[in-house]
């Protein structure tokens, strides 16, 4: 029976490795750098979404094809108590996870609860050269470089190419609806603009550079409001309801409005890029305007981390399989996961300049405070807006 199920994970590998490069053009020669190991290694990898399980298992065999003393086993483990578990595992039941995924948002429970090695072996790769300053960050804690950026997520306002351009604030599209005229060429248009208006994520901005949650690294247990500003950036957020008619719908729904050349302007996660991708639509992105010249935003991000748990036998070896996940395939995430890489130099030519204007929301986000208990501001904060756009 043992064999058998070997043998069908071998043939799942293989599989896997041939579907992956039919459908994405991927190199299957392409390996992780060679290390010197002189005795069987098995490296396990938790993570609790299961969109990076192919990513994940490509990982493993082209580093296995590297370093055949070295077995990575990818592990889907359920979300609830994620580092808790690990930690259980870790000093009780011998099962340690040697890397994991999480979210930078994480990073002072995972510090405090000693799951925290040091990225002290492959420093020279995290830096702007290749990640953004909000990746690199979202990496450190109190000074120290620990986490391996793999992917974020932040908000962004996407506008169809084939009717209109990229707005710096609302008024540009009050006055491009003003001159909206319909024609057989936008006749399946039936919105101008419009987005979740009760998401977090997707209305954060309107207020975001008036509001600072932990502080500059997101690791003080403080927040800082400019009270008048946040006031009058809430008054002009709160009028564009009637302005533009905005009715309540849910991120998913607008996004197939946009995709279906419905709507021309939408707030996005980026999360749902790939969609957008696949749709074929001709799109662009630019940062979420202001509701009104002179009104700042600043989208909120969240960045997932590659880290390697101290109690590891192999923490060596973790590091490198860390920095692999990390690094060494960051062009593929995106084609395998649906989510986008951390790294900036990655994206292909088509997307280079598309993905360029998402690059620097990234790098000019408010990162989700480290902080435990940092939930409760972002909480309060949404049933704030809330609160506004219903009229409050």
């Amino acid at each position: 029976m043992k064999q058998l199920k070997r043998a069908a994970a071998v043939l799942l590998a293989v599989c896997l490795i041939f579907s992956l490069a039919a459908c994405g053009g991927v190199n299957i020669d392409k390996t992780a750098k060679n290390l010197h190991i002189e005795q069987a290694e098995n490296i396990r990898v938790w993570y609790c979404d299961d969109r990076y399980t192919d990513y994940l298992n490509f990982v493993a065999d082209r580093f296995h094809s590297a370093n055949e003393l070295v077995t990575i086993e990818p592990v889907l483990v359920d979300s609830d108590n994620y580092l808790e578990n690990i930690y259980e595992e870790s000093v009780r039941n011998g099962n340690v996870a040697d890397v994991y995924l999480m979210e930078a948002s994480d990073m002072q429970r995972a510090y405090l609860m000693g799951l925290t090695a040091e990225n002290d072996a492959y420093t020279q790769y995290y830096s702007q050269k290749h990640f953004p300053v909000t990746a690199v960050n979202a990496a450190c804690y109190e000074g120290k470089l620990y986490g391996y950026p793999v992917t974020f997520h932040t908000a962004v306002m996407v506008y169809n190419k084939k009717y209109a351009t990229a707005p710096e604030n609302f008024e540009q599209i009050e006055a491009f609806l003003n001159s909206y005229q319909v024609t057989d060429e936008n006749k399946d248009v039936n919105m101008i603009v419009g987005w979740d208006s009760q998401d977090l994520w997707t209305n954060y901005a309107f207020g975001g550079s008036y509001v600072d949650n932990g502080g500059a690294q997101g690791e003080d247990a403080e927040s800082d409001v400019q009270t008048e500003a946040l006031k009058a950036a809430m008054t002009e957020y709160a009028a564009l309801q009637n302005t533009f008619g905005i009715v309540d719908k849910t991120q998913e729904e607008y996004k197939q409005m946009f995709m279906n050349n419905q709507l021309i302007y939408t707030i996005l996660d980026s999360t749902q890029l790939a969609d957008l991708n696949a749709s074929g639509v001709d799109y662009g992105i630019c940062a979420v305007p202001g509701a009104k010249t002179g009104f700042g935003t600043q989208s909120l991000s969240d960045t997932t981390l590659a880290m390697v748990n101290p109690y590891s036998e192999n923490t060596d070896t973790a590091k490198a399989v860390a920095q692999a996940i990390s690094y060494d395939y960051a062009d593929l995430l995106e084609k395998n996961t649906g989510y986008i890489s951390a790294r900036t130099d990655v994206a292909d030519k088509n997307k280079k300049t598309l993905y360029q204007p998402l690059y620097q929301v990234y790098a000019q986000s408010d990162s989700y405070a480290k902080y435990i208990g940092a939930d409760e501001f972002y909480v309060r904060y949404s049933i704030l807006l809330h609160n506004i756009w219903k009229g409050e």
